[in-house]
């Protein structure tokens, strides 16, 4: 396990980079808190997540773009949906909605059972910068034990996996993140009823 500074990442970027699309487990600062991506092609990788995280493989694991243009590469939406996406992001929201078949086959089996998606633009430039380099979309979820407290600083993620056999390939520390609340949960398969689902 790699860690690097923020301000140190320029230095390693494309390694890290490269590592992410060649099926590596990174953490990464967010919007929100710390947390673990991986590349959602790749189906070790997200075997990966889900061992360091301890969670049950029938909760699923975001889809993090960098844009509605590059979402719509891989997401069939409306053009309803499209507008309603636009309007809050970037943003801490996640919008969970049904997809097709056609979809799923683009990514790891673990997706493929899946049916319903979320899908986060976070509003953090680092993160859009990164998603943005590796030209795809990335997997993400809170970088912390489940049922563990939310990790505001890489020590506090480091403390929670001190007694595991699994752990991350890289560490991107960018200090102490402000305390803000986890995304949104918005289900927007239906327009008519849209769903809060956390808030």
């Amino acid at each position: 396990m790699k860690q690097i500074k923020l301000n140190k990442f320029a230095r390693s970027a494309d390694q890290i980079i490269e590592s992410v699309r060649g099926g590596k487990v990174v953490v990464l600062p967010f919007d929100t808190v710390y947390g673990l991506v991986a590349n959602p092609f790749d189906e070790l990788a997200i075997e990966k997540i889900y061992k360091i995280k301890g969670r049950s493989f029938d909760k699923p694991i975001a889809l993090i773009f960098s844009s509605v243009e590059m979402l719509k590469k891989y997401i069939s939406i409306s053009a309803e949906q499209e507008k309603y996406i636009l309007s809050k992001t970037p943003g801490a929201h996640t919008f969970i909605l049904p997809w097709t078949v056609g979809d799923k086959k683009k990514f790891s089996s673990h997706y493929q059972k899946l049916e319903k998606i979320g899908l986060r633009i976070p509003d953090y430039q680092f993160i859009l910068d990164f998603v943005g380099k590796i030209g795809q979309p990335i997997a993400a979820t809170s970088a912390n034990i489940s049922g563990q407290p939310n990790c505001w600083t890489t020590d506090d993620f480091i403390d929670q996996i001190k007694n595991q056999i699994d752990e991350p390939d890289w560490i991107i520390d960018a200090g102490e993140m402000p305390k803000n609340p986890p995304s949104e949960v918005i289900d927007i398969s239906n327009l008519q009823n849209i769903k809060i689902l956390r808030n």
